[in-house]
């Protein structure tokens, strides 16, 4: 599962300065593939927030949509695309590091269903939550 985990973060900074998923800079903290849960990381970068220095709700639905995908793609061991995404948000995002907790609620033949929540680092606030459809790749 580490190797899994590894390649597909390989992909995503591989040649790719200037994509979105590159730029987001997702680490992997912890994965539980029996539980098919994962943890994701993110430094909070200046083009990523608005006029209050907090991170932008763009930002923020794109952080979900890579961890969710990140650990879709992991777990059920294809490509993946996004069908739906549906967030609601808590607090601001206003820390410097975030952890998107996420976890594969149904692996389906073709479409899996996950769930996020997103904590600032330094205080465990949990800010938003999400879940989300995505479409198994041939």
């Amino acid at each position: 599962m580490k190797d899994k985990f590894q390649k597909i973060m390989n992909s995503i900074t591989e040649n790719a300065e200037h994509r979105m998923n590159a730029m987001l800079a997702p680490e992997v903290c912890g994965y539980d593939k029996e539980k098919m849960t994962s943890t994701i990381r993110f430094e909070k970068k200046e083009w990523e927030q608005n006029q209050r220095g907090e991170l932008h709700g763009g930002a923020v639905a794109a952080m979900f949509d890579t961890a969710m995908g990140v650990s879709v793609a992991a777990f059920s061991e294809n490509d993946v695309t996004t069908a739906d995404l549906s967030m609601s948000y808590i607090r601001p995002f206003r820390g410097q590091a975030f952890r998107f907790e996420s976890e594969v609620i149904h692996l389906g033949r073709t479409l899996v269903r996950v769930s996020s929540k997103a904590y600032d680092e330094a205080t465990g606030k949990c800010l938003a939550s999400a879940t989300s459809n995505f479409v198994r790749l041939k």
